[in-house]
């Protein structure tokens, strides 16, 4: 992952000019290349260079970038798993053999109910698109998520989601790792 040293500069852990930083990055062997497609002189240093605190920073500033962002409309891609044995049909194996089953299923659903099945898939969508950034697994996604939402620090949209999911009546809605 590369940060232009532009960005670099907000960190209190580096000079604040981007001169100072060009110098210390010299100084210290950064891994550094130009900006591609961009036009003039902008550099761009690896991430795996910085002093950990402020690769960390970077991560989440990234992290909450992404989370800002309006979700992507594409469907998810299709996981196929292993069948079991003919023999053993149990009820999921049902549903998943007959979509007939499925949609009246579905369609039994009240409108609370897809409301609150969607929030917890948008959710878990936020989860997984923060744990393919590098340096988060998905439980560091999972308890990056949980600590910004605790210092109130996530988007509006991530809150109602989190207040929509939790299908509780009242204030009380938090949401923790387990959840």
């Amino acid at each position: 992952m590369w940060v232009a040293m532009t960005e670099l500069i907000s960190f209190s852990d580096l000079p604040s000019s981007l001169a100072g930083l060009h110098k210390k990055a010299k100084r210290e062997a950064w891994k550094t290349r130009l900006k591609p497609g961009v036009k003039g002189k902008v550099l761009e240093c690896e991430i795996g260079a910085l002093p950990l605190t402020v690769q960390q920073a970077v991560r989440e500033r990234y992290a909450l970038q992404l989370m800002t962002q309006k979700a992507d409309e594409s469907p998810a891609p299709v996981v196929t798993k292993a069948r079991r044995s003919s023999a053993v049909v149990d009820a999921v194996e049902a549903y998943r053999g007959s979509p007939q089953l499925m949609l009246e299923r579905l369609n039994a659903l009240t409108e609370n109910q897809r409301q609150v099945a969607d929030a917890r898939i948008a959710i878990v969508s936020e989860v997984l698109k923060v744990a393919q950034q590098p340096g988060f697994s998905c439980a560091k996604a999972i308890r990056f998520i949980v600590d910004n939402l605790a210092r109130s620090q996530l988007d509006e949209r991530i809150v109602a989601m989190v207040e929509t999911a939790n299908a509780k009546k009242g204030n009380s809605r938090a949401l923790s790792e387990i959840t």
